[in-house]
């Protein structure tokens, strides 16, 4: 059944209207009937059931016939720090990333970053922030994550319960345990930030500022992985210890 969030409250009944994506979606994409059902998602991440019981070019109106309670977020609020992506492949990285529990994406200029984002910033985060929204509604997530754009400077200064960078040098000198401490160590509800370099890699300087705002180096595992791909590989190990032991 199609998911969609609402930036409202839900009460007995939800109208959509024609300015909305949902009414697009719903009624134009999927040609909604008297009838036809989905779920919606609030603003307070309340999960209900609408059923169509009228229907016209300006409005769908539905009743709500059920109350979803299914928890499916990770229990630990994991925020991804990233260097910008040549080509598409930010948006693959926020799609699946967004599937596999991602609560926040922030892309940050690095020593080595190749790709330039400066000039269409807004126009890039308001595309990855649609992609990030229709993947949530996807895998059936109870929010939307944030993609964001902040300086080095701003990224050192990010809240958290725990920091990681992931380094290949930890990998290569056979260190292996990082990770899955740093993960159950972290209590449910708070905020683990991982950071991952760029195509070329931090470097010693980076690392070694990371380290003075209590970012700790973790390998992972002994094969390379793509920029892309290692906050993904992080996301999977982070369910199958939180979410499947």
């Amino acid at each position: 059944m199609q998911r969609y969030f609402l930036q409202q409250t839900i009460g007995h009944k939800i109208v959509l209207t024609s300015e909305q994506d949902a009414f697009k979606h719903f009624g134009k994409v999927l040609r909604a009937r008297i009838g036809s059902q989905a779920e919606f998602v609030s603003q307070n991440q309340k999960v209900v059931i609408g059923e169509v019981t009228a229907i016209d070019s300006e409005k769908i109106t539905l009743k709500v016939v059920s109350e979803l309670n299914n928890q499916v977020e990770l229990p630990i609020q994991v925020t991804l720090i990233v260097s910008p992506l040549k080509n598409d492949r930010s948006d693959w990285f926020v799609q699946k990333a967004t599937e596999l529990g991602v609560h926040k994406i922030v892309f940050t200029d690095m020593e080595r970053t190749v790709s330039n984002w400066h000039k269409q910033q807004e126009k890039k985060q308001n595309r990855l922030q649609k992609i990030a929204q229709a993947a949530a509604e996807q895998s059936h997530r109870l929010l939307i994550p944030e993609i964001t754009f902040l300086s080095w400077r701003e990224i050192l200064s990010l809240p958290k319960i725990k920091g990681l960078v992931a380094w290949e040098e930890s990998a290569r000198d056979g260190e292996v345990a990082t990770l899955v401490q740093a993960v159950n160590q972290v209590p449910n509800g708070e905020v683990m930030t991982v950071l991952f370099g760029p195509e070329g890699g931090l470097s010693m300087t980076e690392i070694d500022t990371l380290k003075k705002y209590d970012y700790q180096p973790a390998g992972l595992g002994p094969r390379i992985l793509r920029a892309e791909t290692a906050p993904l590989y992080v996301l999977s190990a982070m369910s199958v210890l939180r979410e499947l032991n």
